[in-house]
């Protein structure tokens, strides 16, 4: 659709839920902060996108192959109390390709009760509450996007953001002092938000500039156009639908996710070893229909494998590395991301790899 201006990479630090643990003291006694940068193992390649599923779009040559991503985020968990946790996150995101650099601020925040102790067989079990979203002040694309009816010159989305509410039941086995065993499962609400839409676009040489109402489309006349004989026509309004936009459920849709995950973690020595699956699995109103209709890529499973190494460089900081390999990009962190434009995106399998400091206390 019109929104490849929200296109933006994944991120490991919010919400991370392929390492979740009903026991965060056994990363520290009472509270940490981390600081983490991200990188891809790869260029991102933006050529293949819906628009290029659908048909009849031709792949950018220019941004193929030439797309980064880079992101930074700060991390902290404090336990007011035995077993109450409180979690707080912000972080940066800026996805790139050859022409357009999109960037995000990113939050979390959550609380976490445990509310079982472990006891023989038994795990300790937590309860956890979490908010968390991603938004930017404007995002612009300056690459063709390919609409049905017609080709978006430029795009521009202002306020752009996602909010998501989750809440997870987490158990995790003691099985000796270095090993621990986590199951997790999870169920949430998703839900788009943009604060205005406009596009151009080239009709019988003329370049206009286009608002958004539904399926209606109003256009100016933007610059100089010569007369090809037909006269130039200054405004126009369309009610037709030829252009197949229907803004709100494309760019702004609602939905519902659950998830679980099981992770492990294991000490020796100076070294802390950490390893994650989780089956993520979405529902979206309105934007997935839309795709299906079209005959373009609709994406509801995702798959995460995460995994990580620590090591204490002085008893209260530690230095780590975390790997996380989905298969699909753009999908879980950064809902915002999804829209009928990039869905095409989605299939790509990347992993990420965050460095990073831990300081624990």
């Amino acid at each position: 659709m019109v929104l490849a201006a929200c296109l933006a990479a994944p991120a490991a630090a919010a919400p991370l839920d392929a390492l979740l643990s009903a026991a965060p003291e056994r990363i520290a006694p009472i509270a940490y902060v981390e600081l983490g940068i991200d990188r891809l193992n790869r260029a991102l390649d933006f050529s293949t996108s819906a628009d290029d599923a659908g048909g009849g779009a031709t792949p950018n040559a220019n941004a193929s192959g030439q797309g980064n991503y880079r992101a930074s985020q700060l991390l902290g968990s404090w336990q007011v109390t035995d077993g109450l946790w409180l979690s707080g996150g912000l972080g940066e995101r800026r996805v790139s390709n050859a022409v357009d650099t999109f960037r995000y601020r990113s939050w979390q925040v959550s609380a976490q009760a445990r509310v079982l102790q472990a006891s023989g067989a038994w795990p300790a079990v937590a309860l956890r509450l979490s908010a968390w979203g991603n938004q930017a002040s404007v995002t612009e694309a300056t690459t063709p996007v390919h609409v049905p009816g017609a080709i978006l010159d430029t795009v521009t989305v202002t306020r752009p953001s996602d909010r998501s509410l989750q809440a997870d039941v987490i158990g995790t086995w003691v099985l000796s002092p270095a090993l621990d065993l986590s199951a997790a499962l999870g169920v949430g609400a998703t839900r788009l938000a943009y604060g205005s839409l406009a596009a151009t676009t080239t009709r019988n040489g003329c370049p206009y500039q286009l608002s958004f109402n539904g399926n209606d489309i109003f256009g100016n006349l933007a610059g100089p156009c010569a007369d090809t004989g037909g006269g130039v026509i200054r405004q126009f309004y369309d009610r037709s639908g030829d252009y197949g936009v229907d803004v709100a459920p494309e760019i702004a849709w609602h939905g519902r996710f659950v998830q679980a995950g099981v992770s492990a973690s294991w000490r020796t020595g100076d070294w802390t070893w950490r390893g994650g699956y989780l089956l993520h699995v979405a529902s979206r109103d309105g934007v997935d229909d839309i795709l299906a209709r079209r005959g373009d890529p609709v994406h509801k499973v995702n798959h995460i494998v995460a995994a990580e190494a620590a090591l204490r460089l002085h008893p209260n900081l530690s230095a780590f590395a975390r790997a996380q390999i989905s298969n699909k990009l753009f999908f879980n962190d950064l809902p915002v991301s999804y829209n009928t434009s990039t869905s095409g995106s989605f299939g790509s399998r990347y992993s990420l790899l965050t460095l990073g400091l831990r300081a624990g206390f």
